[in-house]
């Protein structure tokens, strides 16, 4: 099972993904996204892309898709694995570009993982 941890200096509970809480950083907001999947960490290290390959609105825009295209499939199939719960990702908020940045490949790691494409439009 996996979980992400969004912590920013709110200390209210964010609704979605189960096993996510929001917690106090700091005085200003940060964001970091804890990845729980034992197999992310390795896989991230040898097949992500350097950070300035892309913009950090590159992330965010195609973590907006996967994001509106994970929760459409975990509402629609039943909370089957690997969908057992959904994301929330607000789009207005800035959670920087390293979370956008780890976010963006722990899709790519899940399409890997699970043998699936969660946009079929998309090219690497």
């Amino acid at each position: 099972m996996l979980a992400f941890i969004i912590a920013c200096s709110s200390t209210k509970n964010i609704e979605g993904i189960k096993d996510i809480k929001a917690q106090k950083a700091s005085d200003s907001t940060e964001y970091e996204l804890v990845v729980f999947d034992p197999g992310f960490d390795s896989w991230f290290a040898t097949n992500r892309k350097p950070k300035w390959f892309h913009s950090h609105s590159f992330y965010k825009n195609w973590n907006i898709i996967y994001v509106n295209e994970w929760n459409y499939r975990a509402t629609t199939q039943g909370y089957k694995e690997p969908y057992d719960y959904t994301i929330n990702y607000e789009s207005n908020l800035n959670y920087g570009p390293d979370v956008d940045f780890e976010l963006y490949w722990w899709f790519k790691f899940m399409e890997d993982k699970y043998n699936m494409k969660l946009a079929a439009f998309e090219g690497r």
